[in-house]
Formats: C-alpha cells, structure tokens, sequence
C-alpha cells in the first residue's frame, strides 16, 4: 500500500508491503500487436476494455462451473446424455457454455462441494484435488485440514502432482497431519518429477533452513506472534464450542429416541421388564451425559467470552493516515467530537465482526445438525408401523419444525448484524468536512515515513519506553488548543512543541489535533513502531549467470507481462512512485528481456479483470506470464487477506477492492507454463519456499541442461513481495521506490540466464541496506503459491541475445 502524501508537502513515501509470507502478481503480460506497451492512462475509454461494460466486471472473477452433460450417439440409432462436468472458469464462460454456479462473492463450502464432490468420490484426481482445497481453505465455514490431507493423499497417490505440494504443505507446517518436514520434501520431490530420474532434487527452502529456524524463533517472541496466537486459540475454541453443541444435540436425539422406545415397551400387554430396565439404564446415563455436556458447553462459552475480551483489549493500530483541516461549531470542544467518536465506532466494530463469526459458525452447526435428523426422521418414518412409532416420528417432526424456525431466526440475525457491520464501516470511511486555513502541523523529530495504505510510521531504532515528539504549527497567536493523544500540550512563541510518548506496544498510535480560535481544527494520526529482528529470507550462494546460448537446445518459451502503476486515486491518497516505476519495468522487460508487455497506469477494477481475462484467453502452456502490482493494497486483520486496491477503489468498502484469493484463482486457470507475481504492495495466500526446486550449483554441465528442460514441463507459481505486513517505502530510490529501484537495477545488470530467486537474493539485500540508511526497516519476501497450480519449477529470466 502506499502512503497519504499531502500535495506539495516534503517528505519520503512508502508503500505498505504484503503479510508473511506473501503472494503478489508479478508482471502478467497479454498478446499484443508488436512489443509495444499500452498504457490504460491513453485507454480510459470503457470501449477500450471490450468484452464486458463495467457493471458486468463479476463475470471476468473465476468461479466453480458445473457444465451441463454432452448429447452423444452409441451406434447408428442410440444417444446418451454424459455425466455434468466440473470446471474453473469464469463466470461468463460458463453462462456461455450454459453452465450453472455461484457468484464468486457468494461461494461456499457447500455450494464448491456440490460441484466437484461427485466428481471426486468417482476417483477423478483434479476433483479430488478442489475437494481437498475446500476443506483447508474452509471458504466460509471452519476449515478442515485433517479431511483435506486425506483428500491429498488419494490424489496425490494417484500420480497428482498438485496435491503431492499441497499435502507436503500440511506435513511442513503440521496442519492435519503431524508436522514432518522430511515427510513435506519427499512429496515435493516427488511433486517435482524428479524422484524417478538421475537429476538431483533441492530445494530453496534447504539452501537457508538454519536462518529460517532463527526467524521463526524470533517470530515467535514478538507482538506478531502473540496476537496470532490469541487468534488461533479464538477460533479454535470456536470450534470446540460448536463441537460440543452439536455432541449435545446428539445426546439429546439419542436419549428422546430411548425414553420413547421406554415408553412403548411400558405400555406393552406384555412387558419385557429385563428390557424396561435396561432402557430405563440407559436414560439415566444418557441423562447424566447430557448434564455433563452442557456444563462443558458453559465452560467453552464463558471461556470464548473471555478470549474475545482479549482480542478486544489489543492495542489498535490507525489504518488510514491524513491531515485534514474541520470546521467545527463554536459549541463543540475541539478533541472531544472526532477522536471519541472514532475509537468507539471501531470498538463497536470489532465486537460486532467478533460476534458476527461465532454466530456463522453455530449457525452452520445447526444446519448441519437439522440435515441429519432429517434423514434420520425420514428413516424412521419409512419404518414406523404401530400407531406410538408414528406419534414418535410425529413428534420429532414437530420439534425439527421448531429447529428449522430457530434456524431462520439465527439467519435474520446475521444478516442484521451484517448490516450494521456494513453502516458501521461507511461511518468510519465518512471523510471530514474540509476548510481552509486551518494550523498547519509539521512533524519534526522523528521523521516519519509515510506509507502505502498505512498511517504514517517511524521504527525506534532501540527498546524504549518514552519517545519524545517535535513539532512545530503555524499561526501560534491564533491558536485555541493543540493535543497530542488527547492531552493539552502548549507550544512556545514559535509554534514549537514537544511531548512525551510511551510506547507500550509494538505499535503506538500518535494523534495531533490542533484547533484555531474559529474552531478549524487540523489532525495528523501516524504510528510509532518498536523495533524488531525480523530477518528475510537471503541466500548463501552467489547467484547463477548461465548465459541462455550455452544450452541452445533448451525452449524457454515465449514471455508476456500485464504492469499495473497506480498513482491516481478517486477517494484514496495519491502516491508518488507507481507509475513511474510500473513504466520503467515495461521498458526493461520489453528491451532486455524479449516480453512482450501490457501496461496498465491508473486502472480501475474493470480494466484490470479485463486484462486478466485477456491472458486467460490468448496464453498457452508454453508461455511464461510475469504480473506486476504496484499501488494501494490493504491485508484485512480479521482473516489475513490481502487487497489490490484499483483507482475506484474506496476506503473501508471492499466492493472494488480485488483480493489475493481471486487473483491466485486466475493464477490457476491461466494457462501459462511459468507465472511471477511481484507486488510493491501486499498479497497473501503464499505457501512455502520448499516446494521451489532449486538448480544445485555443483551440477554437472550436461545434466544442467537436462535439468532446464525438465523444469520446461512442470508449472511454477511463485511470488515476491517487496515487504511483510509492515509499511514499506514508497519512495527513497529517486523516482522510484526503495523496492523498485532495487528490481531494476538487478535485471538491468543480469547478464545471463536467472532464476526468480536469484532474482530476489540481490533485491532482498538492496533493499534492506537502503531502507535501513533513511531510519527503515524492510525486507521483501518470496515463496511458492499455494492453490495456484504450481509443480515446483522456478521462473526462468533469460536476456536477449
């Protein structure tokens, strides 16, 4: 993400970079006429985007088809309808194709399952493949890796190289299944294709596996880790609780079911009185079981509300950064209207998004629960014979009758709390009112950065508990107030202020509200992040220059790029950079590369889907496909996600907002052999740096080029992100970011064949060493994607001859 930038205002910019590890597109390139560039700056025109008008940019996203059975002839005279197929397509193409899905905002577990399950459980592997990767994603409701690894397991059993990197994914990070990262190799060895022949298998992550052990545990010490804790145990006790509830539920079904078996044992002529005390037994046990679980229910609810009041009780850190000057009645107190009523509206949010969670999460419980007692009634019902068997069946059919309108009740309920979710976010994405001549703030100590889609930050270069601010503001005979967090600070005769902050977190909000004598009041919000020892990923080795003519008998195929440089919001701050070096990639790629590119500056949400779409129609599999974002992105702190965030985009509404498990499904139908995706802003979805083969430097010359041939047939899906979850630089490489003017300058001096995570061992160290010399921190991370389709290969960048 990139920063607030008041016009005309000195200062260094930043972007914000992506989440741990990130997955960002690259450069992706489109079939154009030539090697010319388009720019969409000349292509504004929604007829340049032909295909689909705006208001139908949904049907250009990805979703689960099932298309409908092909007529075919047997014999001279006899015809038959084919099984429906599942596939991933677009939303057009399978209107077109006379296919039937679900909105891709609207996908669910269920609704992805009932397309590919059947085709799964006949022993499709592709199928099994979706199956699996909709029980670990979750895709709405709680995910289930442990269903998901069995799923992987069969297909990758089957040959499939996909699932082999997914279920070597559950093994390295112990998801489902006991962590073994010597398990998790095996099967990307074997997802590699390399197992079976005379070529060495290494992968990236063993070139650097102590430094990765280091910063893990230093991950874990940190803020970081200690807030995902407290998430993970937020959900995992969400789940235990709607485990239990429905282990209650079937208790209770159990022990109806026996006191009505009593009941018409007791009312026999002639009575079975071993029977009737056995049953009578077993009522009391199940009695005494029910009893039991519902104190454990009340335990895991009383314990779920005291982890929600931790989660809550987490210092807030600002998300959107800006200096704005507010008139305001003369009867309001300057500091008691915004601030107050800002803090609040945020609780409010958070607890309604907390609240909102558990109640999906028991509703689809319940929902669960009232499909199978209405098997089990239609089942009973089909065997009732006496009259009492009927009554039972009856009135268990009443009591689902009353399950499904509690059902419905709990339905109306989320779909109101959405709604107020909804109003409560457009009140705090509502801007203040503007005027002119308000004081003007100018921060002199510390030199804060701004940033990409973040509050304004500065790193403390060592532990302290107090950091003293500096500031100056203009007009100070006219002044009324000036607060710094709310208490009253006095500046000199030259509007020279200090004050005393405590840092009590890993990141403290500061807020400096100045109001003059007509009540026009001006707010400057950045952050104060505490240092850290986070360490990315570097590399031991020096990297590779294999000049692409000494093997000429390797095809690395035809290479595009789609380049995204977005400067120019309509609701959000301009950015410095992103255009810029959008354009100086295009020139790059397409001079000393061969790419032929596709350049999209300041593009709205349709124009990026329509290039999409375009690549997916024109790419083959002997294609290699670079995307590259730069721009405004945010990460959403509730599920980790990441957004692109296109010029329409607005704040706080998502509705334009294009997130990183969208584009990584395109990433999945493209057909291109290779794709890269380099985000100068946030991405998420990334797996693992095992799952990338590496080309062992000790190789032998011959079986080098056997070993490039062979990476030529399997598909690579990598990522490389120019930062964590952290701000990064928007500027500070002249006119271009730190992280741009590091990618650059590396493939302008690449003088042979390069692998992408050579690629990102020079630019992770550049942009370390430079961020670091203006007061930053910044490291750039790299990894495979996971659901994206990838089978181990890196991406090859090999300059013209």
């Amino acid at each position: 993400m990139k920063p607030f930038h008041k016009p005309g205002a000195p200062g260094t910019t930043a972007r914000k970079s992506s989440k741990t590890p990130p997955f960002i597109p690259a450069a992706a390139l489109m079939v154009l006429v030539g090697c010319a560039a388009t720019s969409v700056s000349e292509l504004n025109d929604s007829k340049a985007t032909a295909g689909y008008d705006p208001k139908d940019t949904d049907k250009l996203f990805v979703v689960d088809c099932l298309l409908p059975g092909q007529v075919r002839k047997l014999g001279a005279k006899a015809m038959y309808l084919t099984a429906r197929r599942p596939i991933q397509t677009t939303a057009g193409d399978c209107e077109m194709r006379g296919g039937e899905y679900v909105a891709y905002d609207r996908a669910n577990a269920a609704t992805s399952l009932k397309i590919w399950l059947p085709q799964a459980q006949q022993g499709d592997p592709e199928a099994m493949v979706k199956v699996g990767e909709i029980y670990e994603k979750g895709l709405g409701g709680m995910a289930d890796p442990k269903l998901a690894a069995e799923w992987y397991l069969k297909a990758a059993e089957k040959g499939d190289s996909q699932a082999q990197i997914n279920l070597g994914y559950l093994y390295e990070k112990g998801l489902g299944v006991k962590q073994d990262k010597a398990t998790a190799l095996n099967w990307y060895r074997k997802a590699s294709g390399l197992a079976g022949s005379d070529l060495q298998f290494s992968s990236v992550i063993e070139a650097n596996y102590q430094q990765q052990l280091s910063q893990l545990r230093e991950e874990s010490q940190g803020y970081k880790a200690e807030a995902e804790n407290l998430r993970a145990q937020l959900d995992a006790t969400r789940q235990q609780l709607a485990e239990q509830k429905q282990q209650s539920r079937t208790i209770e079904r159990q022990l109806d079911e026996t006191r009505g078996r009593l009941k018409q044992e007791k009312g026999k002529a002639s009575r079975n009185e071993a029977l009737i005390q056995s049953l009578q037994q077993e009522v009391d046990t199940r009695q005494s079981d029910l009893k039991n679980q519902r104190q454990q229910v009340s335990q895991l609810e009383k314990q779920l509300k005291e982890e929600e009041r931790q989660i809550k009780s987490r210092p807030k850190t600002q998300t959107i950064a800006r200096q704005e000057t507010v008139a305001t009645p003369d009867t309001e107190e300057p500091g008691q209207v915004e601030e107050p009523q800002t803090q609040a509206s945020e609780s409010r949010l958070a607890e309604m998004e907390a609240r909102m969670k558990s109640l999906e999460t028991e509703y689809q419980a319940n929902a669960a629960h009232i499909n199978m007692e209405v098997s089990t009634i239609e089942e009973k019902a089909g065997q009732a014979g006496t009259t009492q068997e009927k009554l039972a069946v009856e009135a268990r059919r009443g009591k689902l009758s009353r399950s499904k309108s509690e059902l419905i009740a709990q339905g109306q309920q989320i779909k109101e709390l959405k709604n107020a979710i909804a109003n409560e976010k457009r009140n705090l994405a509502q801007p203040l009112t503007v005027a002119q001549g308000g004081p003007a703030i100018e921060i002199l100590d510390p030199p804060v950065k701004l940033t990409r889609g973040t509050a304004p930050s500065f790193r403390l270069r060592s532990a302290t508990k107090i950091k003293e601010i500096v500031g100056r503001i203009s007009a100070p005979g006219s002044l009324k107030s000036l607060k710094i967090n709310q208490m009253t600070v006095q500046p000199d005769k030259d509007g020279l202020f200090k004050s005393e902050i405590a840092i009590a977190s890993a990141s403290t909000p500061v807020k400096i509200l100045a109001t003059d004598r007509q009540n026009r009041r001006s707010l400057i919000a950045f952050n104060l992040l505490s240092p850290t020892q986070t360490a990315a990923q570097t590399f031991d080795e020096a990297p590779e220059s294999t000049i692409s003519s000494t093997y000429p008998s390797v095809n690395f195929g035809r290479y595009y790029a789609l380049i995204i440089g977005n400067n120019n919001y309509a609701s959000m701050p301009t950015l410095n950079t992103s255009a810029n070096d959008a354009k100086a990639l295009d020139e790059v790629l397409r001079s000393r590369y061969g790419f032929k590119t596709k350049l999209l500056v300041n593009a709205n949400r349709h124009q990026i889907m329509t290039a999409f779409n375009d690549l997916r129609q024109s790419l083959t599999s002997q294609d290699n496909l670079l995307i590259y974002y730069a721009g405004h992105g945010e990460i959403d702190k509730s599920d980790e996600s990441a957004y692109w965030l296109p010029t329409d985009a607005e704040p706080n509404n998502t509705a334009n907002w294009l997130s990183s498990f969208n584009v990584t499904k395109y990433l999945n139908v493209i057909p291109a052999r290779h794709i890269l995706v380099i985000a100068d802003s946030c991405y998420s979805g990334a797996m693992t740096q095992g799952a990338i083969v590496r080309l062992p430097k000790d190789m032998p010359e011959d079986k080098r080029e056997k070993w490039l041939k062979f990476m030529m047939n399997r598909k690579a899906r990598t990522v490389m992100t120019s930062g964590g979850e952290e701000p990064v630089l928007d500027s500070g490489g002249g006119n271009h970011s730190v992280f741009a003017k590091a990618l650059l300058a590396a493939l302008n001096s690449n003088k042979g064949m390069m692998v992408d995570y050579e690629l990102f061992r020079i630019v992770s160290g550049q942009v370390k060493k430079s961020a670091s010399m203006v007061g930053f921190q910044q490291s750039p991370e790299y990894s495979a994607l996971q659901h994206a389709g990838h089978e181990g290969s890196p991406f090859f960048f090999v300059p013209k001859s």
